[in-house]
């Protein structure tokens, strides 16, 4: 480790580089009354991590969106009143099908790791905005992974093509994102700004779901059938899930200022036993 942040013992300048706030690397950002550092991009080991992630749910999003076109998954042995599903056989229901495959929360979390994963995998960092953007990201596939393991797979029987793509996109997904953000990165950039900006999308899907369901009385999943439990209760469902992604957020926060903060300081313990010698 260099001894100087200016030259290093061998007399070379550390490499620099600039985040997507056009700041140097390591640069720290203040924002209100948060300050935060923003992390240099990642290793090569990182990148190529994230482009696994990015074809592991591209591969996901894909074919989930191509099989319920086309009408490829086994109808549900136990139907819902209420629930998506009723749509004409063959390509009359095609678009139908479309539209609710896309509707599903789990689809938008993982299209949001897809493309987060591979903005990563090419450009090795995020600015503000997609610092913000992973972090929803990372909330969001948490949550899909907890609430489907909770409240959705305990009475789901999957056959035929969801026996691959719903573990895919429920369990191996979240499990791989997760596990790249915790050994890759990014750290640091999680401001209040950056918390404000990571709550946009949540919301706006409750408001859709809520609105496409008055008008066609269908919705994506149980915890959220006002035909079936009533507003009430899918207000309360729906506060309970995002104070858990709120939750979620949080620990998240906590864990990139931990690990930032020991590596901050073994960098400088490093940096001491250098100018020692």
């Amino acid at each position: 480790f260099c001894a100087s942040s200016r030259r290093s013992a061998c007399g070379e300048r550390p490499p620099r580089g600039r985040d997507g706030l056009g700041r140097d690397a390591g640069a720290t950002a203040t924002v209100g009354r948060v300050t935060s550092t923003i992390s240099p991009s990642l290793s090569r080991r990182g990148r190529a991590s994230y482009a696994a992630v990015a074809a592991l749910a591209w591969a996901g999003v894909a074919s989930m969106i191509i099989i319920s076109t086309l009408g490829g998954y086994a109808p549900p042995t136990y139907y819902e009143e209420g629930l998506f599903g009723g749509a004409a056989y063959g390509w009359a229901g095609a678009p139908q099908r479309l539209v609710e495959c896309l509707s599903y929360f789990t689809e938008l979390s993982n299209v949001m790791v897809a493309l987060v994963s591979t903005v990563l995998s090419r450009r090795g960092r995020v600015g503000r905005w997609g610092r913000a953007a992973h972090l929803c990201a990372l909330m969001m596939i948490t949550v899909t992974a907890v609430v489907y393991a909770v409240l959705i797979a305990p009475t789901e029987t999957l056959s035929g093509f969801a026996l691959v793509a719903y573990p895919l996109q429920h369990i191996v997904v979240p499990i791989a994102f997760v596990g790249v953000v915790a050994l890759a990165g990014p750290r640091g950039g999680i401001t209040w700004g950056t918390l404000g900006r990571a709550l946009l999308i949540p919301p706006v899907w409750v408001a859709y779901t809520l609105a496409r369901g008055a008008l066609v009385h269908q919705y994506p999943y149980g915890f959220v059938n006002v035909w079936r439990i009533g507003y009430a209760q899918v207000g309360v469902n729906i506060v309970a899930i995002l104070s858990g992604a709120l939750v979620f957020m949080g620990f998240f926060a906590a864990i990139d200022w931990a690990i930032r903060r020991t590596k901050r300081a073994e960098a400088i313990s490093s940096g001491d036993g250098a100018e020692g010698r």
